[in-house]
């Protein structure tokens, strides 16, 4: 016999995949100068961390850097 609430749909986040959890910690430092400049990013780029600020910033970086090689084997 069912359970009374298996009729209704789960609400909420949709579950993840497991190679999409988050499992994997960094510690990083830096200088206070570097933290006010990424509190000023993460205003800037309208985050809700610093850790989507930073993550942000090197999706990026990696853009640039994918472009740049390709600018570089077409030559």
């Amino acid at each position: 016999m069912g359970d009374r609430f298996d009729k209704f749909e789960k609400n909420g986040r949709p579950e993840k995949e497991e190679s999409e959890k988050k499992t994997k910690k960094i510690l990083l430092s830096m200088t206070e100068k570097q933290y006010a400049q990424m509190q000023k990013y993460q205003e800037m780029f309208n985050k809700n961390t610093l850790t989507s600020t930073i993550e942000y910033l090197i999706e990026k970086g990696q853009e640039k850097v994918f472009d740049d090689l390709e600018r570089f084997r077409g030559k």
